[in-house]
């Protein structure tokens, strides 16, 4: 009776153990598929950033926190994309090494930057000049042919999505070459070529410094403002 005893209790603690370890590889594959949904989520659909800098006021003000996707069926004017500015002044081959590994790191490494999506060394733009636009700039403010039209028109004159951007009235007798150009004559944008400009159009860099950008130079693009409160807004 002795023995029997001591098996049935040798038993019952066999399948409790097992239980236990049945239970805890179910707790770890579970915890496991969330990182693996949330970080696909994250690289994929949707992840926030934040804007560190005052280029973008005062429609997005320092400090702002935004969640962007990079899915990008379409680029329209007034879009606010997000660019990795080290990349743009780089090579093409250096380019495509930097979105393998992106792509491999699901968006949370690359060439530029050892930190996350709230790296300074990224920033977020407007596009004001689409592919067939020819476009000019007076007074720190575009003006837009579109394709296939026969005037000019302002930027806020053409855009879907109304904003506000931070200019001053610079003396007759500034020096253009200090700092950022205030006009520049008409461009023509080529098919897949975008032309973006910050907000606060006096001291941020944008393609006034960069050149004309391709879409596969984007990153993501905006979807909401969600931090401050008071300023919550969909793009």
């Amino acid at each position: 009776m002795k023995k029997s005893y001591n098996s049935d209790l040798y038993s019952i603690s066999y399948k409790m153990k097992k239980e236990r370890r049945r239970k805890i590889l179910l707790w770890i594959f579970n915890i496991l598929g969330i990182v693996i949904i949330l970080n696909l989520i994250l690289s994929f659909l949707i992840f926030p950033v934040r804007e560190r800098s005052n280029s973008m006021t005062p429609d997005i003000p320092q400090k702002s926190m935004l969640f962007v996707t990079p899915i990008i069926p379409e680029v329209k004017r007034g879009d606010v994309l997000l660019i990795d500015k080290d990349s743009l002044l780089d090579s093409i081959p250096k380019k495509f090494l930097n979105s393998v590994i992106r792509c491999f790191t699901f968006q949370q490494k690359g060439l530029y930057s050892d930190s996350d999506h709230l790296s300074s060394k990224m920033a977020l733009r407007r596009v004001v000049g689409v592919p067939g636009d020819t476009i000019y700039m007076k007074n720190f403010i575009v003006y837009v042919k579109p394709e296939g039209e026969k005037h000019f028109l302002s930027e806020f004159e053409l855009t879907e999505k109304p904003y506000d951007i931070e200019v001053f009235n610079l003396p007759a007798e500034w020096d253009e070459s200090i700092g950022l150009k205030s006009e520049f004559s008409p461009v023509t944008l080529g098919p897949n070529e975008y032309y973006l400009l910050a907000d606060n159009r006096f001291s941020s860099m944008d393609c006034r410094y960069w050149g004309i950008i391709k879409k596969d130079d984007v990153i993501a693009k905006t979807l909401v403002l969600y931090f401050p409160f008071t300023k919550i807004r969909l793009f």
